[in-house]
């Protein structure tokens, strides 16, 4: 007990508390009062997240409530956004693309989602825990976009130190570490200390790493930088074998052919806004569809003024090639070609790519964040 200034022991009188109640899988020091004149209810409490909010629906793996985050310049004091009120859901079993360009606040999602970064504002849940708690990360694979390790151990030193850091017995780990190292084409060296490892086999290295535990959700920053065609191949590979199995995938890149070829949904970020969420397949039905036409022997003849706002002209070294943008006036721009003795080659309708959407949309938010600041 704590003493008075005379010496003599202070009493400390508690308030008498109810008996303890569980709460969200917590034990709370309180029970709330019930309706009814002091009688328990027998209806089920819905379950409920941080400052009382209902918790997401369960078959989200990841789920973002207003989620921000600011960051504050230590010298000058200002304010910068890095998120701004994310509303992001990712089911559970899909494979997700996170796009934006360079500083629209990726990583900076990433970061808060796997509890490096406290948010500013807002919730978010992995596999249905807040990612306030350590509970979170138990189920979770994490590929940062710059993984650092220490350099110091070998593959097998490193990926049995990982793989017990995240609950493996000894001889779960050591089967492990060998199995996820021959399965990123690093087998052959598994004592090759790691400050020997090129860069892209510290990124092949990492998603062993990131792999070992078998994770429920596997969280990925930019796992094709530093590859090569082959070692894109691989980590293509080892996300569609995850996607078998059930994993939940939510990675960031910047290689849009490889989200388009992997991608159940693709989120588009900019400057810190999410812009649109939307499978591949909708995105390019939405876009207009494009006619390219091949030919050749056209090389003195101009486009007539009628066209010159539906057709695109490209010269190539033997060739011809024109980009109709309207499909209605097909037969009219081939019934020109013909008439102007040019040799039809190749009549080719073609949807947006994933990276022509991507760009469209970037350059339209961006004048709209022009003509909203002028």
């Amino acid at each position: 007990r704590p003493r008075g200034p005379n010496g003599t022991r202070i009493a400390i009188i508690r308030p008498a508390m109810p008996d303890s109640t569980r709460l969200n899988g917590e034990t709370q020091p309180w029970q709330l009062p019930s309706p009814n004149g002091g009688q328990s209810s027998s209806a089920p409490r819905p379950r409920l997240g941080q400052w009382g909010r209902p918790i997401p629906d369960p078959g989200l793996a990841v789920c973002t409530r207003d989620l921000s985050k600011w960051y504050r310049h230590p010298w000058t004091g200002r304010v910068f956004r890095g998120v701004e009120s994310l509303d992001l859901e990712v089911r559970r079993g899909e494979v997700m693309g996170y796009l934006g360009p360079n500083g629209a606040g990726k990583t900076t999602t990433l970061k808060v989602l796997t509890g490096l970064h406290r948010a500013s504002r807002g919730q978010a849940w992995i596999l249905g825990e807040p990612v306030e708690r350590c509970a979170s990360r138990r189920r979770l694979g994490f590929l940062p976009e710059q993984p650092y390790f220490y350099d110091y151990l070998n593959g097998r030193e490193y990926l049995e130190l990982a793989g017990r850091l995240s609950g493996l017995t000894g001889s779960e780990a050591h089967q492990r570490s060998q199995h996820w190292l021959a399965r990123v084409g690093l087998g052959g060296r598994p004592l090759l200390r790691l400050r020997k490892y090129s860069k892209g086999m510290l990124q092949r290295f990492g998603l062993a790493a990131a792999l070992i535990h078998e994770p429920e959700l596997l969280i990925l920053d930019e796992p094709m930088s530093g590859l090569d065609p082959f070692g894109r191949r691989d980590v293509r590979d080892l996300i569609l074998e995850q996607r078998a199995r059930g994993v939940t995938v939510l990675f960031s890149s910047h290689i849009l052919p490889d989200v388009e070829m992997l991608c159940d949904r693709v989120a588009i970020l900019l400057d810190g806004t999410l812009t649109r969420v939307a499978t591949v397949g909708e995105l390019v039905h939405d876009s207009r569809q494009r006619i390219e036409i091949r030919c050749g022997g056209l090389d003195e003849h101009d486009l007539p003024d009628r066209f010159r706002t539906v057709l695109e002209r490209r010269e190539h070294p033997h060739e011809t090639v024109l980009g109709l943008c309207d499909e209605s006036r097909l037969p009219e721009v081939l019934s020109w070609l013909l008439a102007a003795g040019a040799s039809v080659r190749a009549v080719t309708p073609q949807r947006a790519t994933l990276e022509e959407l991507f760009l469209a949309t970037a350059e339209s938010w961006e004048g709209t964040r022009q003509r909203r600041s002028a």
